[in-house]
């Protein structure tokens, strides 16, 4: 059997559809338009929009996402679609209906996502991100932490910190992601820094100096990068404190903080512990519950650790001892596999966009076999009907 994508490329479907005979399925037609909902702004959903897919503009999508935040394969089948959409569910609901009824004069509220790999963690991540882009808060967000604890591009002892050590081009390219999502508001809110810093006998920023200079300077200099994210951080933290700004703080991974080890070894050849990098002390610093005027959302996922350490999803496990006493007490949200409604809507939109072309999808017992193969788990279904 074959079938064609949108962008005319024949690939193979799902071979084990192929020995269903179709004398026994009679193909009935029974996709809806129910699956998509017309409110398109992350700020009014609610539990009327459940299991319905919305969509994300091009330009909204390359101002949240061109730094990361969408999983590999949701990144490359949303551009093979040629178009970004999102299934609004019940966690990032959840969500949404805690942000919206926040009171931010009290202590940031810490939030944690938690569930098996591969059921939406990130996903939802992505919806919140949108929401709290367009609630105008400023978004400081990290796609995927373990890119910095296993898989760094490279790492440098600190100067100005002894036994610690930074991530230049890691911390250029967050400084980038920062900018491209919040350079409109910062913009408009013309944050300056509280107090100077010194970088070197010639280099410095003065107090009252603008937020984009600091960033400036860490974009133009690597060396400084790391150093200059944790200033940007707890200029942030003040501004916010100040009611200057509303900050929106979103972690993937989180859990990858308190890993055993890292990838990166010191000169002995000795690994270097996640809690040695910089950029884990101004990150920590952020997540705890110190300021206000602001919410704090972070996901732990067993992929964030080493392989030893997968056994459970459940965020005291994940977290570790020093992680979970770290982030207590917080708000722990499921993220869990479809339900009916959201797996058939999932379905009814891979053959509405023509990714799913086979007639027996569209049929109950097609659909009933698509579900029992994957357990209705998201990552598992969208590997199922993908090409070979």
């Amino acid at each position: 059997m074959i079938r064609f994508s949108p962008t005319g490329k024949v690939f193979r479907i799902w071979r084990r559809f192929s020995s269903l005979s179709a004398n026994t399925m009679p193909i009935t037609e029974t996709i809806t338009d129910t699956f998509r909902t017309n409110e398109l702004d992350p700020v009014n959903h609610k539990k009327d929009h459940d299991g319905h897919f919305y969509s994300i503009s091009q330009t909204i999508k390359k101002q949240l996402f061109a730094g990361g935040g969408l999983p590999k394969e949701y990144k490359e089948l949303s551009d093979t679609l040629n178009g970004l959409s999102i299934m609004v569910r019940k966690p990032a609901i959840e969500l949404i209906t805690y942000l919206n009824k926040t009171n931010f004069d009290a202590p940031v509220t810490r939030f944690v996502l938690y569930g098996k790999t591969g059921s939406g963690k990130s996903v939802s991540l992505a919806h919140i991100l949108h929401y709290g882009s367009s609630a105008g808060m400023v978004l400081v967000h990290v796609p995927w932490v373990p890119n910095w604890v296993r898989f760094p591009k490279g790492c440098t002892p600190s100067a100005i910190h002894p036994n610690k050590y930074d991530h230049p081009i890691e911390s250029v390219e967050w400084l980038r992601h920062f900018s491209t999502q919040n350079g409109p508001l910062m913009q408009k809110l013309q944050l300056q820094t509280t107090e100077t810093y010194t970088w070197s006998k010639r280099e410095m920023t003065a107090a009252g100096s603008s937020l984009s200079e600091l960033i400036d300077l860490g974009l133009n200099r690597a060396k400084y990068a790391t150093d200059c994210v944790a200033a940007l951080l707890g200029e942030l933290k003040k501004a916010a404190v100040g009611k200057r700004c509303r900050v929106l703080v979103v972690i993937d991974g989180f859990n990858a903080f308190f890993s055993p080890k890292s990838r990166v070894r010191r000169e002995d050849k000795s690994f270097v512990l996640p809690t040695e990098f910089a950029l884990t002390d101004a990150f920590l610093s952020l997540t705890r519950n110190d300021w206000n005027n602001g919410a704090i959302i972070v996901s732990v996922d067993a992929a964030a650790h080493p392989s030893e350490l997968r056994e459970s999803p459940l965020p005291r496990y994940q977290l570790g001892k020093q992680g979970f006493e770290h982030l207590d007490p917080f708000i722990p949200i499921e993220v869990p596999n479809y339900n009916e409604k959201e797996f058939h809507s999932q379905i009814d939109y891979y053959i509405e966009r023509n990714w799913l072309q086979q007639p027996k999808a569209r049929t109950d017992r097609g659909r009933a076999e698509l579900s029992f193969t994957s357990g209705n788990h998201p990552l598992s279904l969208m590997k199922l009907v993908a090409p070979y």
